[in-house]
This record gives structure tokens, C-alpha cells and sequence, in this order.
């Protein structure tokens, strides 16, 4: 807490901790981003941003997407059941529904489909996070912020094999780039396979360690991109397979003591998903401009088998298949710098669901959302020290349902529709950035998000057949960045208040819930980062989000309840994260050895809109000894979630029962790692 209090003191702009010794030269490196959707100083973007290395995320032991919240301010990720249906709130801002959330994933410039959205990550040059509203270059789902992943491209030969060795977590990973025309034509590939040993027992059968999960992923990238040369090109190819049985929920007694109660739940769920990911990428530079285009094919293929009390068993697959294309125009002048582009998606979404005896038959579900958008953002260096942008994105979304269902027992619980609806939105965005000291800039922003309307994928019924309308947000910003004592420490802060309106939200019983527009929204706070490196062995990293986020106008139009003032679901009022560094040695073994500690601290959160469930503030803890040589050898002791907390990540009241599931508890293992 002494950390946290130092950081909020001294105003903000993270870079993360760095482990090994600072010798002679102490300044910073400046870190270019693309997440601008053009390279550009992370220092002179005019936006809350947040940079993390692929070596940093390695010490503080980040391998997925979901592992992001320990480094990110204010941003909470986590599985709603299980890691399909992980969502994202950032400054408060989160989606009830799973398939159309407020925070976009991209890796390298292709959008991630929502049920992908937790996925690894392997042999990654950096992950950068964009706060606030980014309607106006990515558009739709851009709504609370965009989560933007890099992998490594290298143009020389080098391969690396990594082991965790674990009871835990094992895991083993291989991956590098191989030269196949020298400066010209490169092959750049990883994969991952991880197994998890379970951390929850069966009370009603005794068995232990029942959550057991096997990941296997594949990633090659074939690039065609000569030295200095105007053009270049690039295919990639990835695939992933999950199997896993993590959908268990407990009841509140239980979660202490990580207990399930399948003889009262039910069976063990089964979840299976596969993921391909096609790609193709082209920037031909002349003069000032570079002309890109980035295409994207991905389908995600979900197997759900899970229960939902004794003697039940349901049947959920879907399918999601996406293909994405943008081509845009940059230009980087002395005056003005810019972009523009045009952008198409086309998401296929196909939903089943089991017959439930004696009620209703099998159902179906095709939902099909087309969008066309065209956008621009251009910057004007009106003086050395003042840059003033504009943006503007004009989209038209379309969506259709195809929704089926027998009446299989003649109950008149089945239905038949086939609907459409379509809508259009624009988002302009405003910022300033001004260069008040070499070491010191000012930003403001004024922009505006936009979550695309539709049809619901989880249908319950036949008021499924009604669309919902696009949720929209204002969203209002200041902050500062600076660099100081001779570039050892880095410090930002971010001031926003953001508005909301059309809240896009379940209402109903659970079990038969539906999506309506209800009422409107505000989100305040503050965001700080700091790193410091204070001495050769000694760096300081933290980061911490305080704010609010509730409803101001949203009355249930199911039940006619009032939720003003209620707090939104999935966003703490507080995060904060912290991290110590020290360099025992930098002579050992022809290396250095690096102890880590790291704080993980959120506050109360809640689950329901009504504000009745939820998880208590709570804080984890993790340490780690890394020892790391000039030769590529490198190992990392480490301990997550030292104390073994048990909390929940989402979770209903169904009776007078609260029930949940849980986080991952205490992981020891030893990482190994060699490059070549």
C-alpha cells in the first residue's frame, strides 16, 4: 500500500519494471506503437496508452490474454462460466453479452472473434492497450478500449525452446524465425501446448483437481519483406485446441475451500473449442505515404456440454466464422500526418441448442452481421509544441436472425423468425497534445464510442425476434506523460468521465433473459502509472484505476425494478497493481538474478445489474527469482497467488443460492528457457 500511495503521488505513464541492472546509460528507450494504426511515439500519442514488452509480460508471468490485467490500469478481465465467454471492462466500461463486448482484440492488425478473445500468448514483441473510446479507427466493439497484440518478426535466424516445469501448469513452448532468402524472405513461427492440473475438488464423489484443461496452439507467418525496400508481405496461418472441464460453479459456502457439488450442479462440464486464423497483410511505402492492407479469416468452433443442477445436461455448440478487410492510406509529414481507409466484416454466428424434455424441442440460431465503415484521423503540428487531430468514422451495420425451434411437446414454447434489422452511426473524435516541456506533454481527448446493434445469440424465446439498438458513449479526457531524473522514471496520469446511453442489458429470469436497451450509464475516474528505476538494481512499477461506474437512468422494463445508482457489473470502483524489482546479482554464473514481487489488489466488484452478487475486494500476490545470462539461457523460479486466495470471477442468485466460479489458485513451477 506504501507503493500504491507512492505512485498515486508522483502523476503517471508505465513503462514496466525491468529486471536486469541499468549500467551506465539510465535514460529510457522510446517505444514506438502501431496501435495508431501508423508508428508513432508512444510519448507523443495523444491518447492513454499503456506498452508492455514481450519480456516484461515473461517476468511477470503473462501468458494470456487474461493474464493482461495484471499489468494493465484499470482494466478486469475474466471468464463468465469459462474462457469462451471471457469479456473485458476497461474505465468501468463492460458488455453483459459475451458476443458483443466493449473492448476489441486484434493480433497484428486482424480482429479477434469474442470467443477467442482468452487466448495464449506466444513469442509476443508487445501487447499495447488504448483506453477510452477508439471508435473512429477501429469502430464497432472499440467502445471501452482495444487490446493490441504484436508478434516477434526478426530478419535473422534465431530459435528458442521454453519448459515449465510444474505440478501445476506444465507447459512447453518452441518457436523463432528461419531466413529463407537472406534479407528478403522470412519464416516466423511458435507453438504452445500447456496442460492444468485442476484446483477443484468434488465434494459429492471425492474426486480432487476436477477443472483440468490441455492447450495447444500453432502460430507460422511466412513474410516476404526486403531490406529497405518499398513493399512488403505477409501470410500467417494459426491454430488452437482447447479441452477443458472448467464451467463448475459453487456455491458460496464452498468457495473458500474450492468445492464443487456435481451430486447437486451436476456432471462435469466439457468445453472444446477450435480456432483457425488465416491472414494476409501488404504496405507498399512511397514518398510520404504507405498504402496497407490487412485481411482476416478466423473460425471459432465451440463444444459446450455443462449442467445446470442434478440430472441435467445441455448441448450448446456454436460456431464463428469472421472475415474482416481494411485498407488505409497514411502519411507522415512535417505539417500533417494521418490516416484514412475503408473497412468491411462479414460474422457468421450458428447456434444450437438441446432439446429440454419435457418443455421443447432442439433450436437453432444463425445470426449474420455485415458492417462497411470508412474513417480518417488527421493530425496538424500547428507549432513545434501543439498538435491538434480530428477523426471521424461513418459506419453501416447490418444484421439478420434465422431462429428455429420445435415445439416438440406441444407446449407452445417453439418458435419460427427470420428478421433484420440495420442501423448507422457516426464517431468523431477531438484531441490536443501539447509539448509544455521536452520531458512533459499534455493531452485531451473528446470522443465517441459505439457498440453495434442486433439480434441476440443466445436466444431464449420468441422475443428474441425483437433487434436491440447500438449503445453509444461520450467520452471525455485529460492527461499528462512525462519523463524524469534523466529518463529514469516515467510517469502518466489520465483524468476521464465518459456517458453512456442506450444501455444494452439482460433483463428477465435467468434462464429465458433477453437484450433490450435500458437507460444510460457514467463512468469517472482517474488512472495512474508510474516506473521508476531508482537505483542499478532497484525498479518501482505501479499502476492503479479509481472511479465509478453506475447507472444513471435504467429501469428493468421486464420487472419495472429502478437500478439508478446501482454500480455496473464486472467494473471495481479500484484496481492497483505494484512490482519490485532487485538485482541480487549480476555475477552469477555469467548472469544476473532478479527477485520480483508483485501486488494485485481489486475492490469490490459485482455480477448483476441489481447489484446482489458479487466478489469482496480482494488481493493476490505473486514473487518470482529470475536468473538470466548473455548467452539466451534464462530460468524463472515463481509463485502465483502466494496465499492461495480463493475468488470468484462471475456469478447468479438462483433462489435464495448464490453461486460462482472461481479463480486460479496458488501455481508454483520453474520456467527454463534457451534462444539460440
Amino acid at each position: 500500500m506504501a507503493l500504491l500511495a507512492s505512485a498515486c503521488l508522483v502523476v503517471i505513464a508505465g513503462s514496466p519494471s525491468r529486471a536486469e541492472p541499468v549500467v551506465d546509460e539510465t535514460a529510457l528507450e522510446p517505444i514506438t506503437v502501431t496501435a495508431s494504426k501508423r508508428e508513432q511515439d508512444v510519448a507523443k500519442l495523444d491518447a492513454a496508452v499503456t506498452v508492455v514488452s514481450g519480456e516484461d509480460l515473461a517476468r511477470r508471468g503473462v501468458r494470456t490474454v487474461e493474464d493482461l490485467q495484471k499489468v494493465f490500469p484499470g482494466v478486469s478481465i475474466g471468464n463468465r462460466g469459462n474462457r469462451v465467454y471471457s469479456n473485458v471492462t476497461v474505465r468501468g466500461i463492460s458488455s453483459p453479452d459475451y458476443f458483443n463486448p466493449t473492448v476489441q482484440v486484434y493480433v497484428d492488425g486482424v480482429p479477434q472473434v469474442p470467443s477467442t478473445f482468452s487466448q495464449m500468448l506466444a513469442d509476443v514483441e508487445r501487447v499495447e492497450l488504448l483506453r477510452g473510446p477508439q471508435g473512429t479507427l477501429y469502430g464497432a466493439n472499440a467502445y471501452g478500449g482495444v487490446i493490441n497484440i504484436v508478434t516477434k518478426k526478426k530478419t535473422a535466424n534465431r530459435f528458442y525452446v521454453e519448459t515449465n516445469l510444474s505440478l501445476d501448469e506444465p507447459s512447453v513452448e518452441i518457436g523463432g524465425t528461419a531466413v529463407l532468402a537472406p534479407d528478403a524472405l522470412f519464416l516466423d513461427y511458435a507453438g504452445r501446448f500447456q496442460h492444468f492440473s485442476g484446483d477443484i475438488d468434488d465434494a459429492s464423489t471425492g474426486k480432487d483437481d476436477i477443472n483440468t484443461s490441455n492447450d495447444g496452439y500453432g502460430r507460422a507467418t511466412l513474410r516476404y519483406a526486403p531490406v529497405g525496400g518499398p513493399f512488403d508481405a505477409a501470410i500467417s496461418y494459426s491454430k488452437e485446441k482447447l479441452l477443458s472441464h472448467e464451467e463448475l460453479y459453487s456455491y458460496q459456502a464452498d468457495v473458500d475451500d474450492r468445492i464443487y457439488r456435481s451430486g447437486v450442479y451436476g456432471e462435469i462440464p466439457d468445453l472444446r473449442r477450435d480456432v483457425t486464423t488465416l491472414s494476409g497483410q501488404m504496405n507498399y511505402r512511397f514518398g510520404d505515404f504507405t498504402l496497407s492492407s490487412i485481411t482476416g479469416y478466423q473460425k471459432s468452433e465451440v463444444e459446450r456440454d455443462f449442467s445446470a443442477g442434478a440430472g441435467s445436461r445441455y448441448h450448446w455448440p456454436h460456431d464463428d466464422e469472421m472475415i474482416s478487410q481494411e485498407l488505409r492510406l497514411s502519411y507522415e509529414g512535417d505539417q500533417f500526418s494521418g490516416v484514412t481507409g475503408l473497412w468491411l466484416s462479414h460474422d457468421d454466428f450458428m447456434g444450437w441448442k438441446s432439446a429440454i424434455a419435457p418443455y421443447y424441442g432442439a433450436a437453432t440460431n444463425n445470426v449474420v452481421s455485415d458492417s462497411v465503415a470508412a474513417f480518417g484521423e488527421l493530425t496538424w503540428h500547428a507549432t513545434e509544441a501543439l498538435d491538434l487531430t480530428g477523426g471521424l468514422r461513418a459506419t453501416y451495420d447490418r444484421s439478420t436472425i434465422d431462429a428455429f425451434r420445435a415445439d416438440a411437446y406441444s407446449t407452445g414454447m417453439g418458435f419460427d423468425f427470420d428478421r433484420k434489422a440495420d442501423f448507422n452511426s457516426l464517431q468523431p473524435k477531438f484531441a490536443v497534445g501539447y509539448q509544455l516541456l521536452p520531458e512533459m506533454r499534455l493531452f485531451g481527448i473528446v470522443s465517441r464510442g459505439y457498440k453495434p446493434g442486433g439480434f441476440n445469440r443466445s436466444i431464449s424465446s420468441s422475443i428474441d425476434a425483437a433487434s436491440y439498438d447500438p449503445e453509444s458513449n461520450w467520452n471525455f479526457e485529460a492527461g499528462v506523460k512525462s519523463t524524469l531524473l534523466d529518463g529514469t522514471v516515467d510517469l502518466s496520469a489520465s483524468l476521464y468521465h465518459i456517458r453512456s446511453t442506450d444501455k444494452q442489458i439482460y433483463v428477465g429470469a435467468i434462464g429465458q433473459q433477453f437484450i433490450r436497451n435500458a437507460g444510460e450509464a457514467t463512468s469517472t475516474g482517474i488512472e495512474l502509472e508510474a516506473s521508476w528505476h531508482a537505483t542499478d538494481r532497484l525498479t518501482l512499477t505501479g499502476n492503479a484505476a479509481f472511479g465509478r461506474s453506475e447507472f444513471t437512468d435504467f429501469t428493468d422494463p421486464y420487472t419495472g425494478v429502478s437500478y439508478d445508482g446501482n454500480r455496473i457489473p464486472y467494473a471495481p470502483d479500484a484496481t492497483a497493481h505494484l512490482n519490485v524489482a532487485y538485482v541480487l546479482t549480476d555475477d552469477l554464473l555469467g548472469g544476473s538474478l532478479t527477485a520480483n514481487g508483485a501486488a494485485n489488489i481489486a475492490s469490490k466488484t459485482w455480477f448483476d445489474e441489481a447489484n446482489t452478487t458479487g466478489q469482496s475486494a480482494y488481493a493476490t500476490f505473486d514473487a518470482s527469482l529470475d536468473f538470466v545470462r548473455d548467452d539466451g539461457f534464462s530460468a524463472r523460479l515463481y509463485v502465483n497467488n502466494i496465499a492461495d486466495k480463493s475468488y470468484k470471477t462471475s456469478g447468479y442468485v438462483s433462489g435464495a443460492s448464490e453461486l460462482g466460479t472461481l479463480g486460479q489458485g496458488r501455481t508454483i513451477g520453474l520456467t527454463l528457457r534457451k534462444e539460440f
